[in-house]
């Protein structure tokens, strides 16, 4: 017996179909298909937090766009100040860029992260259904497009096996 994919919930083998304490044999199986249905609040949720975080990366770009004129601009302006060079102010904003830059990095990874991972999962409610004697029946319904994708071409590959 082959396993084409397992997890916590799911078992996709050569012999069966194991969706959480259901089971199914892949002969008794005479149709698999999927189906997208319409998104579901925590779906839509996903969808706003990555314009959000699109919206937040935007701000910081502009924001330490901002930062560095300033910081060449304060430079600039403090070179000679009635002939006395006083640094303070420029010593100052550039501390506070380099601790910016020290933590920013981070928290970029962490919001692009979170921006790849929303598209990834996908943007609908993601369905798996077969048809076994003559009754319809829904084997698993997901969220995650990347982990749906995983199981289904898994059982169509188990089915091939089978056919073979």
């Amino acid at each position: 017996m082959i396993t084409f994919y397992r997890d916590a919930t799911v078992v996709v083998t050569s012999a069966y179909l194991q969706i959480e304490d259901r089971r199914w044999r892949l002969s008794d199986l005479d149709y698999v298909w999927h189906a997208e249905s319409a998104a579901t609040w925590r779906v839509r949720s996903r969808t706003a937090g990555r314009g959000v975080l699109n919206t937040i990366m935007t701000l910081a770009g502009i924001i330490g766009l901002v930062i560095l004129i300033a910081f060449v601009s304060a430079a600039y302006t403090e070179a000679n100040v009635g002939g006395v060079h006083l640094p303070r102010n420029t010593l100052l904003l550039l501390a506070f860029v380099l601790m910016l830059g020290g933590f920013g990095w981070a928290i970029w990874e962490w919001m692009l992260h979170r921006v790849d991972d929303s598209y990834d999962k996908g943007d609908a409610v993601y369905e798996i259904w077969a048809s076994a004697a003559g009754t319809e029946l829904l084997l698993l319904r997901l969220e995650d497009y990347t982990r749906y994708a995983k199981i289904y071409r898994a059982i169509e590959r188990a089915v091939e096996y089978q056919q073979e």
